[in-house]
């Protein structure tokens, strides 16, 4: 695997995964940022298995971005990872039942249509 994309898309959908893993384990422990200011709650978030499971994607979402960035140019990997947006709208309805309005969904065709000039270019 030698293109930059191809490691920015690995990394996108690292990242993506990771933002899923995490909205799944805050919602399940009713997140309240006072967790981790005890020891009990740091023992509650690590035991919880989907918030280390997202930054375990995040880690290696950042080793692949890493990779794209030595291979291929800052100002045309960048803006790739505005598709994230584009793909955590998709996953937020379909995993958690959020609203993809008229306004977002045009939004996110925006987007895409920006990235699509920029890898282009």
């Amino acid at each position: 695997m030698n293109s930059p994309f191809l490691y920015a898309l690995v990394s996108i959908g690292l990242s993506a995964t990771g933002q899923i893993l995490l909205k799944n384990g805050v919602r399940l422990l009713s997140f309240d940022p006072e967790l981790f200011l005890s020891l009990e709650g740091v023992l509650k978030i690590i035991n919880n298995g989907w918030i280390p499971a997202g930054i375990l994607c995040y880690f290696f979402g950042m080793i692949s971005w890493l990779a794209a960035l030595s291979r291929g140019e800052l100002s045309q990997m960048y803006p790739l990872v505005s598709l994230n947006f584009a793909v955590l709208a998709v996953a937020g309805h379909i995993f958690f039942g959020e609203n993809i309005g008229p306004a977002r969904l045009l939004a996110i065709l925006l987007i895409m249509a920006g990235v699509a000039l920029i890898a282009k270019s």
